[in-house]
């Protein structure tokens, strides 16, 4: 039998999966457009945390209508996840996308050195789930000790109605009140802080550039017995004299 193949020519391989090739075909399409490649490389960036829809048009300098365009591109080729959580929607790296592409992409493609202007004031924002303990105690403490170029704010991922009565006796005791009722952390107070402090709640909190993020591994104090209670108050009293002398 004669061979079909010249003497220096490999033998023909197995031709790729047509319905995988479409489907890769799609990203790379997606992936083609350089701010659909830099918002993809954005997001990916600040996984697992979900990006605000509302920071976009300020970190690319674009304007809402494109932004959204190329949202919806990445979301339909199954790069990106949306979520809609109250009035904003927030983007996320889809669970199913296999990151390898990205990773790549990412380790050879430099960030841009973005920086803010120094403000006058410098605000710190202090987030927990319930707004009802760690981060009431945070925000009381904090306000207690800043300068006076030092602005505190204090917000959670699912408010709770009150702030937890074995929190307010903790405060009392240093002679201090809750710092305010509980109420939601929104995408815009994140966006006006500096600093943003999280405690048990940073998956939820949105990334804005600029802005220096923490996570603090503190206990919740809620429903706990006295003692538990002033002790993380007490670990709490210490993490923001370290903040704040850091900030300072």
């Amino acid at each position: 039998m004669t061979s079909q193949h010249a003497p220096n020519c490999c033998p023909a391989p197995a031709v790729a999966d047509e319905g995988r090739c479409r489907d890769a075909a799609s990203i790379f399409a997606a992936l083609s457009d350089v701010t659909r490649l830099q918002v993809a490389l954005f997001i990916y960036r600040c996984s697992p945390n979900p990006v605000c829809a509302c920071s976009f048009p300020e970190v690319f300098n674009i304007s809402r209508s494109t932004i959204s365009h190329h949202l919806t591109k990445l979301v339909n080729a199954g790069i990106l996840g949306r979520e809609q959580q109250g009035k904003w929607a927030y983007y996320s790296i889809a669970s199913e996308f296999d990151t390898q592409l990205l990773d790549i992409v990412a380790k050879h493609v430099p960030q841009q050195t973005t920086r803010r202007k120094e403000a006058a004031v410098t605000k710190i924002l202090f987030a927990c789930r319930q707004n009802a303990g760690r981060s009431q105690m945070a925000a009381a403490i904090a306000q207690e000790l800043a300068t006076s170029d030092v602005t505190i704010m204090s917000a959670g991922t699912e408010p709770a109605e009150e702030v937890h009565p074995e929190v307010r006796d903790a405060l009392a005791e240093i002679a201090l009140e809750p710092f305010a009722q509980p109420e939601k952390l929104d995408p815009t107070k994140v966006k006006m802080a500096d600093w943003v402090i999280t405690m048990g709640c940073g998956e939820s909190c949105p990334i804005f550039p600029g802005t220096h993020y923490e996570d603090w591994e503190v206990a919740d104090p809620s429903r706990e017995p006295t003692e538990v209670v002033r002790e993380i108050r007490d670990d709490i009293t210490k993490r923001v004299k370290e903040l704040l002398s850091r900030i300072s």
